[in-house]
């Protein structure tokens, strides 16, 4: 089963020329280099410390550049993935072979003393201490005159392969083409940012190069010219970022049900909130439309019972035992915050009953009383969405105080009937 690389030991050198002396200038490529840092560092997409993430904005010299994939590559473990991102020119020699990539003061007709040979990338890349090792070019020609020839993509990225790695390349295409005028993004490198952001619907939870390779030819053929994907030694199998689609920050206080075809006796029919997220740690929710028979009453404090829900019961929030019971409330946003409040997610929340009432009867509006819960361990919620065991819906957290719990499942699975 593909697993992601251990961010505290991968390391990370993106690098990008978006001015040129001697070239046309590219200012997306910074917008490039910003965004895919943030790709890569976001804790719920993968998590790459940002001390582990060098960022080369305009780098001066050739030798700025060889040091610091040097030292990335010096610096990766075994269990890491080394990552190094070109965005900028890419240039041929006249041999119409060697790929050499273009930095602030290249000079054409002195390619050779001027830019960067990708030879070095190759060579120090491939003498890292990890054997997960992608190389991304996002790389054009030298302005329009210059323009390589579309049947020249395949030997670019052929000249450009590593060895025992996986190399992620833009095809061939004029400046305009691959950095369109007035866009945030270079064309390749903004599909790639929105594809790690946004995830891929349907997708697995692990996003390879491989299934993100493709996500991008379909996204980009149409109008640009195909990305190229160059692998060994499974190298198009290394998973470099979280599905998005299935690992939301937006995750707690989603609403989901368990569909008709699941019958297990925990989730048959289930309605659950989840009440908190972390892809590191796992997910903790509540069931919201199974009673029990038991008047909450029983469990709350004789102060308290005034302010629960009808009906007027303890939920039954799970099959996983909690010491004591979960109380979710609501308070008004306008008033101050009671101090044994958790927050979830608006003005929905967590509150310890051990607070005295007075402290909370003027600003709970809603409290409802949950006996046990729903736990998932970290990809395990992951898992259950992608199999469909549980589907998120787009239902408000208060649902969860709702008057009419036992018709919830229905509702949900049929929005469009209303509350009939």
């Amino acid at each position: 089963m593909a697993r992601l690389s251990n961010p505290r030991t991968s390391r990370a050198v993106l690098i990008g020329s978006a001015e040129y002396t001697r070239l046309r200038a590219l200012p997306s490529v910074r917008a490039n280099l910003v965004g895919l840092a943030a790709a890569l560092r976001d804790e719920y997409l993968w998590g790459l410390p940002e001390d582990n993430c060098r960022v080369l904005v305009d780098p001066a010299s050739p030798l700025e550049v060889d040091l610091a994939v040097a030292e990335a590559a010096a610096a990766v473990r075994p269990d890491g993935l080394l990552i190094v991102y070109f965005a900028g020119h890419g240039l041929i020699e006249r041999d119409g072979q060697t790929l050499y990539l273009g930095l602030v003061n290249t000079d054409r007709s002195r390619v050779h003393s001027t830019a960067v040979p990708y030879e070095w990338i190759h060579n120090t890349v491939r003498r890292s201490g990890t054997d997960r090792r992608l190389v991304i070019l996002d790389c054009c020609y030298a302005g329009r005159a210059d323009m390589a020839p579309m049947d020249a993509a395949e030997s670019l990225a052929q000249s450009a392969r590593i060895e025992t790695a996986c190399l992620l390349a833009a095809a061939a295409a004029t400046e305009e083409a691959q950095a369109p005028p007035g866009t945030q993004y270079t064309a390749f490198t903004g599909e790639l940012i929105k594809v790690l952001t946004e995830g891929l619907r349907g997708g697995p939870l692990l996003l390879d190069v491989g299934t993100i390779w493709q996500a991008l030819r379909e996204r980009l053929a149409p109008q640009y010219p195909a990305p190229q994907l160059k692998a060994r030694n499974d190298g198009a199998d290394i998973a470099l970022v979280r599905n998005a689609v299935l690992h939301g920050r937006g995750r707690v206080g989603q609403v989901l049900y368990a569909p008709e075809n699941v019958d297990t006796t925990e989730l048959r029919e289930a309605v659950v909130l989840i009440l908190r997220y972390d892809p590191n740690v796992g997910a903790f929710g509540v069931r919201l439309n199974q009673l029990t028979n038991r008047p909450a009453a029983e469990v709350v404090a004789p102060d308290w019972q005034d302010l629960i829900n009808d009906p007027g019961v303890v939920f039954d929030g799970g099959p996983t035992q909690h010491d004591g019971y979960i109380a979710l409330g609501r308070v008004h946003l306008d008033k101050a915050t009671p101090v044994r409040f958790t927050r979830v997610v608006g003005d929905i929340g967590v509150i310890r009953m051990s607070a005295p009432v007075s402290t909370v009867q003027d600003t709970l509006s809603d409290l409802r009383i949950f006996s046990g819960y729903f736990g998932w361990g970290p990809g395990e919620l992951e898992a259950d969405l992608a199999e469909r065991v549980l589907v998120p819906t787009d239902a408000s957290p208060e649902e969860a105080f709702t008057s009419r719990p036992s018709g919830l499942w229905h509702r949900l699975r049929h929005p469009e009937r209303g509350e009939g």
